[in-house]
């Protein structure tokens, strides 16, 4: 492979006795995983390759009949945010933030990382696309998306499900470069195709293809990351080659470059409360790193962002009996790629923040 990583492994519980329980540990982050009868259990099996690069996750998995869900607890533990589109080529009901979903095999399914969700899988055989939110054309991240099915007899669906399963297949030898153009094709006919019930105008497809904005947002990552703040406008607009206008003009689909700047330091706050060991640091502490005038003028941001304050943020739970250190199965490393992408950014929806 070249400049992207790609990880797999193909189990089952008769040659690794625990591969359910390393399932389960594996999978916390991206989703819970729930109703495995006793039988699944016991014939448990999982077969992944994932490429992973800058542009996000591609790749393919089956297993057995589960429940995946997104409820509140996963919501305030999970740091993953972002665009998951996928087709699974087995039945799917389940519930998107209070929509009901029902998609037939080989349907397209849009789910937002941010917002609740809840899928029955008759089997999981589902080729997917997972997307830091930063990359996503808007129209893809409105509410109404969120549990969108498409049908799979629709032409556009058809030619996503081709592509995708070409990308997913060849993504370990192609190029970065060639990998990124593959995925922003297939958003931008997923946004296309989305746009039969969602419409889509000129600054959305901008904000896809704009260079100005992805090199902007390289730049705000890194200062919010390496906490060098504030981030003045003038000096993204700098960092990115652009004038203010063009700068305004391509962060048009987040409500601005403020407003984006302020999702992101958001973001990096709320992975230092999952981080943390008996309240330390305090929430005092985290607002000041990341440049919030008071612990109240955070946590009213905060509760405006996740919609429950920062009190609240979950430590993620280290299982006392497994290492995923070791062993096949490394949904964890996902997890982790993703994160490091800042695929946890962004809202569902963007709230008004007050």
């Amino acid at each position: 492979m070249h400049d992207s990583r790609t990880i797999s492994w193909d189990v089952s519980a008769q040659s690794l006795p625990d591969a359910f329980d390393r399932y389960l540990v594996g999978m916390a982050d991206l989703y819970q995983v729930s109703g495995v009868s006793d039988h699944d259990r016991l014939n448990f099996y999982n077969e992944t390759r994932t490429t992973l690069s800058a542009s996000g996750a591609v790749g393919f998995g089956r297993s057995v009949r589960q429940t995946l869900s997104r409820g509140p607890a996963t919501l305030r533990r999970s740091d993953i945010d972002g665009l998951n589109m996928l087709i699974n080529r087995r039945a799917v009901v389940g519930d998107c933030d209070g929509r009901s979903v029902r998609a037939a095999p080989g349907a397209l399914q849009f789910r937002d990382m941010s917002r609740p969700s809840a899928s029955r899988l008759d089997a999981v055989d589902v080729t997917t696309l997972l997307v830091p939110r930063h990359l996503v054309p808007p129209v893809l991240l409105r509410a109404d998306a969120h549990g969108l099915v498409l049908p799979p007899e629709a032409p556009g669906v058809r030619l996503i499900n081709t592509h995708m399963s070409a990308l997913a297949e060849l993504a370990e030898d192609l190029t970065e470069v060639e990998l990124e153009t593959g995925v922003q094709a297939l958003l931008l006919v997923a946004a296309r195709v989305a746009g039969a019930r969602v419409e889509i105008d000129g600054p959305e497809l901008e904000a896809l293809q704009g260079v100005v904005r992805r090199a902007a947002a390289d730049y705000i990552e890194r200062r919010v990351q390496t906490r060098e703040l504030p981030i003045t406008i003038a000096a993204v607009a700098r960092a990115s080659g652009a004038s203010r206008a063009t700068l305004y003009r391509a962060f048009d689909g987040e409500g601005g470059v403020n407003r984006y700047i302020q999702e992101r330091r958001l973001h990096h706050a709320r992975s230092a409360l999952c981080r943390r060991r008996e309240a330390s640091p305090t929430i005092t502490e985290i607002s000041h790193q990341y440049g919030f005038a008071s612990p109240n003028h955070f946590s009213r941001l905060f509760r405006a962002r996740y919609d429950y304050p920062p009190s609240e943020v979950g430590a993620r739970e280290a299982p006392s009996d497994i290492s995923m250190s070791t062993g096949p199965i490394r949904h964890d490393i996902l997890g982790n790629w993703l994160k490091d992408l800042g695929l946890g950014g962004g809202g569902a929806e963007q709230r008004q923040q007050g």
